[in-house]
């Protein structure tokens, strides 16, 4: 589930548009506030994997089917939030994004057991430092990241082959891990520069919201599993 996408080729149109235009601050100060949500799913999902009950489903082998689910549902929002881009419906953006930053952030919540606080915390730090760096640079040199958008698109698949591979072998994957911390670090800055422009609607901005959450979590738990194999 690591590396779920949702992005979109190009700037979302806003046609006939529905939605009223936000000034830019209300727009940027909306997509944070839509990112930060999505930390808190992962926070609660990552409670409730640390429980009781959680391990009981486990046992029971319902922890299988809750994962399909929610994978299932996390494309069900992906795709709610594209056609509410599309049609600028608030309500239909706001509903896509709360049942995609719920199931992702819980499926994501999954890894973060094996990891103590401090770990969790330097690798959230990283995090922070790389999404404000390739954010910078994403709106300073938009160029660059639109010609190696595909690039790092197509690296991203191989090295997922990579891995599935390399899991078989029993081989230890931090040089993957690293490459696809570079794609998705890409990825964010590319994101930040559609981010800035396509029209600053409610519904533009759930669906930028919710590509660059999954640029960061990537970069997150690709962080943590470094970490974790020097501990």
């Amino acid at each position: 589930m690591n590396d779920i996408q949702g992005y979109q080729n190009g700037p979302v149109e806003s046609g006939a548009s529905r939605a009223k235009e936000m000034s830019p601050r209300a727009y940027n100060l909306t997509m944070s506030a839509l990112i930060f949500f999505g930390f808190c799913a992962m926070g609660a999902g990552a409670y409730f994997t640390s429980t009781m009950s959680f391990a009981r489903m486990m046992m029971s082998g319902a922890a299988l089917p809750l994962v399909f689910g929610s994978f299932i549902l996390t494309i069900v929002g992906m795709v709610m939030m594209s056609a509410a881009a599309s049609k600028q419906s608030v309500g239909l953006s706001l509903v896509g994004y709360v049942i995609f930053a719920s199931t992702f952030g819980l499926t994501a919540s999954f890894g973060l057991a094996n990891y103590d606080l401090p770990t969790i915390n330097t690798a959230f730090i990283a995090t922070a430092a790389i999404t404000f760096v390739f954010g910078a640079l994403g709106v300073t040199f938009p160029k660059f990241f639109q010609r190696v958008y595909g690039i790092g698109f197509g690296i991203l698949l191989a090295t997922i082959l990579v891995e599935i591979v390399l899991m078989f072998m029993g081989v230890s994957q931090t040089i993957t891990d690293l490459i696809v911390i570079v794609v998705f670090a890409g990825f964010i800055g590319y994101d930040t520069y559609v981010a800035m422009t396509v029209p600053p609607t409610l519904p533009n901005a759930v669906l930028m919201a919710s590509n660059l959450f999954v640029d960061i979590i990537n970069v997150f738990l690709r962080i943590l599993n470094i970490l974790g194999r020097r501990d």
